[in-house]
């Protein structure tokens, strides 16, 4: 311990021995430090807060309630991610560059693809984008105009709205010519289906197949009416003497009777060439009148969809939610003179002793060789 005593003390005495040079480069050190940081610009920042909308504002399913699912305002970690890379795109940075004409206020030029690779450099260092731990997008920007710096942020903010806005549209606007494909080609398609029905009513004669169905219908009733009539009264008349005449009408008219249900029915294949040609006839036309049918009314839900994406693409859903714009700084956020002052005052006292001590460290390694 006493060792440890004697060499404080020593050291002690060399920093003494040297306490004018020691005073002397520390004060240079202040007076030269203070000087720079004088001359230093002031530089001030502004900060903006905002939070990523979710893209269910932009879905016509979320906006016209078309599921189950509810519908959410603020956006989850994709969309802040997607926030996050426009933000730091060249779109914005260039936008914002142009806008303002940061070359001239940064004394710079931009003439060659190395002169705006430099001025972009720069500009970023002093244009800041993050998340915040409560899942906000914070955007800062620092420059030496107190209201340039707030209006640098808050133009910033709008473009990566406006930058966001314009690539969910790109999606809604391919979506949209989807739909527009679509209908063009169902009804292109309903029309060849209505020329092929109009000559299907035309070569089988037919102009509604439900009064047409039902006339054949009230046909056939009367005719079977009339076979149980015939039948009944072939019944009484065969037992009768000098019917026989009757009896064989009966039963030839019983017969055709027969035939034409049969034919209206479609049990008979022999049938007449007309009633099997009308129910042939009947059967492809209703087939088609379905199909018919069926697009028409596909091709009205997709006039529906196209309509409601037309309707959230003309809306202009917001992107983003802002919590926080961004204000005049009354504040300069650096240089923190003070505290520059005070490391560079100490940092030239701490090398001075050094020196000092390195200066006797090695007077003495000199003078001990002699001494031997």
């Amino acid at each position: 311990m006493s060792t440890t005593h004697g060499d404080l003390t020593e050291v002690l005495q060399i920093l003494w021995k040297h306490r004018r040079k020691i005073i002397l480069i520390t004060g240079l050190a202040a007076v030269s430090g203070a000087i720079i940081l004088l001359l230093m610009p002031n530089y001030y920042k502004a900060s903006t807060v905002f939070f990523a909308a979710s893209t269910d504002m932009n879905k016509p399913e979320q906006v016209f309630g078309q599921t189950n699912r509810t519908a959410r305002y603020y956006g989850d970690d994709y969309d802040n991610d997607r926030l996050l890379t426009v933000a730091r795109s060249p779109e914005v940075i260039n936008y914002l560059i142009d806008s303002f004409d940061i070359a001239r206020h940064y004394h710079m030029k931009a003439n060659t693809p190395k002169q705006q690779y430099k001025l972009e450099k720069k500009f970023r260092k002093n244009y800041q984008v993050l998340k915040t731990k409560h899942d906000a997008i914070s955007l800062t920007v620092e420059d030496r105009d107190p209201q340039l710096a707030a209006a640098l942020a808050n133009a910033a903010r709008e473009k990566i709205g406006a930058t966001t806005l314009k690539l969910i549209q790109q999606i809604q606007t391919k979506r949209i010519q989807t739909f527009k494909n679509s209908i063009r080609e169902k009804s292109l398609e309903l029309s060849r289906l209505q020329d092929s029905l109009q000559q299907l009513r035309r070569h089988y004669d037919i102009i509604d197949v439900a009064t047409q169905r039902e006339a054949l219908a009230t046909i056939a009733s009367e005719s079977e009416a009339k076979l149980i009539a015939m039948r009944a009264a072939l019944k009484e008349f065969r037992h009768m003497p000098g019917r026989q005449d009757t009896v064989q009408i009966l039963k030839a008219s019983i017969a055709g009777l027969e035939n034409q249900l049969r034919a209206l029915r479609g049990d008979d294949k022999e049938a007449n060439f007309t009633i099997k040609k009308l129910r042939e006839g009947m059967s492809r036309i209703e087939i088609l009148e379905r199909n018919i049918a069926n697009l028409s009314n596909s091709i009205t839900y997709e006039k529906q969809n196209l309509q409601r994406a037309i309707t959230v693409f003309r809306s202009n859903a917001p992107t983003i939610i802002i919590a926080e714009e961004a204000q005049v700084p009354k504040v300069k956020s650096r240089p923190k003179r003070s505290v520059l002052l005070l490391a560079t005052t100490l940092i030239a006292f701490i090398f001075s002793a050094l020196g000092a001590l390195l200066i006797e460290g090695l007077k003495g390694f000199q003078l001990n060789p002699g001494e031997k």
